[in-house]
């Protein structure tokens, strides 16, 4: 089994650090981690937040720290150089999540081409400028138009993966982070994601993430959304979203059962082409 999103951003690159989530990782069975760390940490990434710490004083707050923080991009790479270099008793690749937004593709490509990393896994956090995933400024559903909001958010996943810049897309259901749901039938922007997203070559994650840090009712994608990319023959890697080393593989056995499950139903459901396979 694979955890395709666990994060070091919390401790220091080092072996000690890294040890501990490969050892959480043996104990759920999992045997392939993807590390990654966010673009916000990093000081060569500070172009793609100029919008959302603009949008109000929390979020250029939030900002600000972590900027007066943030690490050279090459104290991450030179970590992963060295862990090439040593053994491991799992499988183990290393990354980036990058906070996407459209006007921000070209500085993404140059990130992107300048670092030797495994894969990028893409993320929309924001919504033109405004960071909906932060608990520190939670929204009640109730108070927002539910169905503009998913089609601007469904509109981004969709620029997202037709931007070719993107191994994967992370977490595609964050915005029910508050409990705000897709209000309705969204068939058929899934089918459109899904197929930007094979197009593109990208897989999509089954993530626990929500799951474990807001509490949600829903471990991973709804199962129309999760349907939508199987039937489109996406990828979908299971992934928890961990920052700290007891979080890794959590919950990915019981995503693991979801796909098959879904993947069962659809074979069972899918008409008769004349013994050609639709799925």
């Amino acid at each position: 089994m694979v955890d395709a999103h666990v994060h070091l951003e919390k401790g220091s690159y080092c072996r000690e650090w890294i040890d501990q989530f490969v050892s959480y990782a043996l104990s759920r069975g999992i045997d392939e981690i993807w590390f990654l760390e966010h673009t916000h940490i990093f000081r060569e990434c500070q172009s793609l937040y100029r919008e959302m710490a603009d949008f109000n004083a929390y979020q250029r707050g939030w900002y600000a720290g972590k900027l007066a923080n943030a690490r050279p991009l090459s104290e991450y790479t030179d970590f992963i150089d060295q862990c090439r270099r040593e053994a491991f008793p799992v499988r183990i690749r290393f990354g980036l999540e990058v906070c996407y937004s459209p006007e921000h593709e070209r500085e993404i490509e140059i990130i992107r081409d300048s670092y030797p990393f495994d894969f990028l896994v893409g993320s929309v956090h924001f919504i033109d400028g405004w960071a909906f995933s932060h608990k520190k400024q939670p929204w009640k559903p109730e108070n927002f138009d539910l169905r503009a909001l998913y089609k601007r958010y469904y509109a981004l996943l969709e620029a997202l993966a037709n931007s070719h810049l993107f191994s994967g897309l992370a977490h595609p259901n964050s915005l029910q982070c508050f409990g705000a749901y897709p209000p309705g039938d969204y068939g058929a922007q899934y089918d459109t994601i899904a197929r930007a997203l094979k197009e593109s070559g990208m897989y999509v994650e089954e993530s626990s993430g929500l799951f474990i840090n807001y509490g949600d009712m829903e471990l991973g994608m709804n199962k129309a959304m999760l349907s939508a990319m199987l039937s489109h023959q996406v990828p979908v890697v299971t992934a928890s979203d961990a920052h700290v080393p007891q979080d890794t593989g959590k919950f990915v056995g019981e995503m693991e059962g979801k796909i098959n499950e879904n993947r069962r139903n659809l074979r069972q459901n899918r008409p008769h082409t004349g013994g050609l396979s639709v799925y």
